[in-house]
Order: structure tokens, then sequence, then C-alpha cells
């Protein structure tokens, strides 16, 4: 073990949960050697750089400090996570930085959180991988809030807390395809989490493909592979002029490609366009209900990648804590 990082595991599988996991974690001195360099580039205090108009620059101060002070194991398994076909990779011990009251309106000032914003974005860079905003979520901003926001009462919604969200992919409404291109036409390959606040211990549980389809009956997983599929964008996405949802007609719920099975998959959003297919998806509902979970409780500082393509992933109904001191994730997609 490296005297300077601490690799906890690499395994293929996590307790039967089908998930390819790599979690890793800094030592001490790393995560001060790192939060050091970081706050030397920022600058003290820091100056204000906002998350998307000086995105370029935030990342390449965070994989600067991040290339100059992490051992060079953790920087080979960063480089290799996307091309190795794992499904998670979890980080811990990041250095943090000191926060303001979590935004319950989902918004706050982006330039007070440099520091955890450039470790953000120079992961992302470090891993290969994009960051991209979409302008039908979030306003278009880079870095969505996860926190409990009351206006998202009663929705299956990132913002939500009091309505579980049950296992889904993210943005399952938009087709496969385009590596390599604009990612923005598709769903997202990957999305990130920078944990800033978890009081409530709230677990983001996550479940592979193969193990999320494994024992359902052949017609039923034929059914799933057939375009017979209605699936709708979630909560969180913005509606068309009109007042509808996005769609996406005549689609499979499962597709096979060179890395494997891919899902997309959303309950409240998914329907069936014909009898067989309502069942089929039924079946999967109910099968999903009784599959065990990987179910990491997320702490400040840790940062979590996950493949969107090949995990189904939910969180359950909480209470939050108090306003300014609620769940605080830090959510950027990247392809």
């Amino acid at each position: 073990m490296d005297a300077l990082s601490e690799t906890l595991t690499a395994s293929s599988d996590v307790d039967g949960h089908g998930i390819a996991l790599t979690d890793l974690r800094l030592a001490d001195r790393v995560r001060d050697a790192l939060g050091a360099r970081l706050q030397e580039a920022l600058g003290d205090p820091f100056p204000k750089l906002d998350t998307d108009t000086d995105a370029a620059i935030l990342a390449r101060i965070g994989a600067h400090a991040l290339r100059r002070t992490l051992p060079a194991s953790v920087l080979d398994t960063l480089a290799g996570f996307a091309g190795a076909r794992s499904d998670v990779l979890v980080l811990s011990n990041l250095p943090q930085q000191e926060f303001p009251p979590t935004p319950v309106n989902g918004f706050g000032e982006e330039s007070d959180l440099c520091l955890v914003t450039s470790l953000q974005l120079g992961l992302i860079a470090l891993l290969g991988l994009t960051p991209y905003a979409v302008d039908y979520e979030n306003s278009g901003k880079l870095i969505r809030n996860v926190v409990p926001n009351p206006e998202a009462a009663g929705t299956t919604s990132s913002w939500g807390s009091d309505t579980e969200f049950f296992w889904h992919t993210d943005n399952p409404h938009l087709p496969f395809g385009g590596e390599g291109l604009n990612p923005r036409p598709f769903p997202p390959r990957f999305l990130t989490f920078y944990a800033v606040r978890n009081a409530e211990q709230v677990a983001t549980e996550f479940v592979g493909v193969d193990t999320a389809l494994r024992g359902l009956p052949d017609e039923v997983l034929d059914r799933l592979s057939a375009p017979e599929f209605l699936v709708k964008a979630p909560d969180s996405n913005d509606v068309t002029a009109d007042g509808d949802r996005l769609a996406l007609e005549g689609t499979s719920v499962i597709q096979h490609g060179p890395e494997g099975v891919l899902i997309r998959y959303d309950r409240g959003t998914t329907r069936g366009m014909t009898a067989a297919a309502d069942q089929a998806l039924a079946a999967l509902s109910e099968h999903l209900s009784r599959t065990p979970a990987f179910a990491p409780v997320l702490r400040p500082g840790q940062f979590l990648i996950f493949d969107n393509y090949r995990v189904l992933h939910r969180r359950k109904a909480f209470d939050p804590a108090p306003p300014g001191t609620a769940r605080w994730l830090r959510r950027c997609y990247a392809s």
C-alpha cells in the first residue's frame, strides 16, 4: 500500500450487487498537501471565479494541483477508470473549505465555492472526461446543487426529499449514442458528485444493470429490448412551450452495445405502448423492489462518479436537516 494513499478495494463486484467498484481514500497528509496547493493556486482570499464562466480556469487549477500531489497509483487509477469499464468510483478524504449555508432554492453564490469546484472539475479532467451543462435543466448551469428544495415537494427530483426517487437513469428520454461527439443530445454517460453535507446520512443506492435484469424471464427481457416504450423527461427537466415534457417514443428500455447491456429506465416516466410492454415494466419494477442495493452514504469530502448507462441509482425519502444545514451534494455531468 502506498504510504500516501489507501486503496481500499478495486473489485469486479460488491456483495453481489453487480457493481464494479473502485474505492480510494487519500491519506491525511495527501489531503492536507492538496488543500494547501489549491489554496496557493487560488489565492487568499479566493478570487471571484464563477463555475460557469470560469470553468476552464478552475479545472486547470484543480488538475494541476491534483497531478502534483496525488500518488502515481491514484493518478493511474483515475486515468484508467472510464476505459476499464468500472461502474462506480469513490475517492474519499478530499480537502474541504468553509461552506456557506445549504442553498435551499438550489442556487447559491458559485464564486464562494472555488476550492471544491476546482477539485471536482480537476478530477473530471484527470478522468479524461468533459464536464457539461444542459439547457433543459438547472437553468443551464454546470453544477447542480442537490439539496432538499421545498419547491420540489412531492416530486421525484434531485431537489426532492419527501418522495422516494426509485431506481432510474438520469435523462432516460434521450437516445443512446454520441461517443466522442456533442454529449448534450444524449443521456449523460457519467454523473459526478462532491459531497458537502449529509448529516441525515442519506444513502445513494446503486445496482448494476446485469444484476437488475438477472432472473427475469427471457420473454420479459425480449420485450424490454423491443421498441415499445414511451419515456418522458423527469420532473427536474424543463417542459416544452406547450407545457408537456420531452419524450422519446418507440424506444427500448434495454439495449445491447459493445460494453454490454445499457439501460434507460425511470418508473415514474416510462410507459409501455402495448399491454405486453406494460407487463414487462411491471415485472422489472417488482424485480427491482426485491433487488439488494449497494448503498454508500456519501460523507463530506467524498467524490463519486458512476456510469449512468450501466448502473441504476435511487435515493429514498428522508427528513431534511434544518435549513442551512441540510444534505448538499454538488452534481456535474461528464461525458
